[in-house]
């Protein structure tokens, strides 16, 4: 996926195979523990998953699943390129 969008950097399809663990919402600390990557790294880069359509945040709390988007880009069924994403 990273390689497919200039957005895109070599974490995110690891971040983003944590958020579709389940249904249920993610935060940093939760994607610190399970992921490699700290909780501030994940803080950057759950924003930009939401400005693609890639997950959505929680209206009340910092927290983030994923969308729809997200899944379908994770199985690579998904051309992110020919996508409008901003």
């Amino acid at each position: 996926m990273y390689r497919e969008v200039d957005w895109a950097v070599p974490a995110d399809p690891y971040i983003l195979e944590e958020l579709s663990k389940y249904e249920g919402w993610h935060t940093a600390k939760n994607l610190e523990i399970n992921t490699k990557f700290s909780r501030q790294w994940a803080s950057q880069r759950c924003p930009v998953y939401v400005e693609h359509n890639l997950a959505e945040r929680h209206p009340d709390e910092p927290a983030y699943r994923i969308t729809e988007l997200g899944h379908r880009a994770l199985d690579d069924d998904t051309d992110l390129e020919s996508l409008d994403l901003d």
